[in-house]
């Protein structure tokens, strides 16, 4: 009951309590004579007069309450909705979002800080005890000063990785902290850094023996010395000609959707076996094939013809001898076929990068046999790209298998 209704009706029983006891004493006394009957009736009516009053004080009253509880019901609601958007907001971000203290007591994280750091609560933590970094709790102490801050760290828990920081003071003194991860965008860049230092290099050696060769053959005039140039000079054409042959086919297969259609896997293996058979044979090695006659897969055939064509080819120049043995076969919801030979092998320490552009384990012998580092980092996108997946074991000395893991049908089917 608030002052106002209060003070109506403590005034009013006053009143009616005065007039009672007024008339009472009158009749008493004798001051007052009137009919009982009469006196009763006026005091009833009094009582009456003033309840009603109360009673539509009391109901005015109790009829603004009323809206007012509606109000606030109403307020409340439309605040815990406000409150639940945001919080949705905030836990689908891709941002790890912090909200601090100036002192770094953390008061909020959404759903990415709290992946991000492994946390199962940060109330009551630090920053610092968060998240290990001295940098990042350096750059909330700026931002506690009025300046918003912007930055690239690197954070070693729970394992190294790179964020984009920024840090910034709200209205109510509070600092709130935004860090977005960035370690995939930086890797990405400096592939494509090395990438196009390593394509730098691989067309400046040929274009400089060719044009040292050029020169030479210009100022002088031996037949049998022009003879051995030129064909030096072919020979390095052909190879600028392979590199940019297999950079086309890379890039191909990175950028451009796979085109499916159904594709005999073993016609495809058994005509790369004959096409290369003479080669084989020009080693003193031996080329086999071991699998089914048929083999029908979703794929695109000319992809399928590069990825066996560039594991056989591997298979040849590294097996000074001994052979190479093309194995296929169906493993339940998979077609998987390997080229095993008995070559030189890969140490074990180079295996985690074969498949890296350009990457070669022996760099003089890769250009003895004409290699561009590209073959095995071409098959690998095309295979990935093709849903599947390529698997390598080598023994030093004793040979390699790779082996590719492909699903018969089209997933997208």
């Amino acid at each position: 009951m608030d002052r106002k209704v209060f003070l109506w009706t403590a005034g009013l029983c006053f009143v009616a309590a005065f007039v009672a006891a007024a008339l009472s004493i009158g009749i008493a006394t004798g001051h007052l004579r009137m009919n009982p009957v009469t006196t009763l009736v006026g005091i009833a009516t009094l009582y009456v007069a003033v309840g009603w009053r109360v009673y539509e004080t009391l109901s005015d009253s109790a009829k603004r309450l009323e809206r007012s509880r509606i109000r606030y019901e109403r307020l409340s609601e439309r605040f815990e909705i406000q409150k639940a958007a945001i919080d949705d907001l905030a836990d689908n971000l891709d941002v790890a979002l912090f909200i601090c203290t100036p002192k770094g007591g953390v008061l909020y994280a959404n759903r990415r800080a709290m992946s991000f750091f492994r946390l199962e609560e940060y109330r009551d933590r630090t920053l610092l005890a968060i998240t290990l970094s001295h940098e990042l709790e350096a750059h909330v102490q700026i931002a506690a000063e009025g300046e918003t801050t912007h930055a690239e760290l690197n954070f070693s828990y729970p394992q190294d990785w790179v964020g984009a920081v920024k840090a910034w003071q709200g209205s109510d003194g509070r600092i709130f902290l935004s860090i977005y991860e960035i370690t995939e965008l930086r890797r990405l860049e400096r592939i494509r850094s090395d990438f196009v230092a390593n394509v730098s290099h691989e067309m400046r050696t040929p274009m400089t023996i060719i044009r040292a060769m050029s020169e030479t053959l210009l100022d002088d005039d031996d037949a049998d010395l022009k003879e051995r140039y030129l064909t030096k000079i072919i020979g390095e054409v052909d190879r600028l000609s392979t590199i940019s042959q297999d950079l086309l086919v890379l890039s191909a297969a990175e950028s451009n959707p796979v085109r499916k259609q159904s594709c005999d896997i073993a016609c495809v293996l058994k005509d790369i076996i004959n096409q290369l058979t003479p080669r084989a044979h020009e080693k003193g090695l031996e080329l086999t094939y071991v699998g089914p006659d048929k083999l029908i897969l979703a794929a695109n055939p000319a992809q399928m013809i590069q990825v066996a064509l560039n594991l056989v080819e591997n298979a040849l120049n590294y097996t000074p001898e001994g052979g190479v043995t093309v194995d296929l076969r169906q493993a339940g919801t998979e077609v998987v076929f390997s080229v095993a030979d008995t070559g030189i092998g890969v140490p074990s320490d180079h295996l985690a990068r074969i498949f890296e552009r350009f990457y070669r384990v022996d760099k003089a012998r890769s250009r003895f046999t004409g290699g561009t580092g590209l073959g095995l980092s071409i098959v690998k996108h095309i295979v990935e790209a093709h849903g599947g997946r390529i698997e390598v074991k080598s023994i030093l000395n004793a040979g390699s298998t790779f082996t590719v893991r492909l699903p018969v049908a089209d997933s997208n089917s």
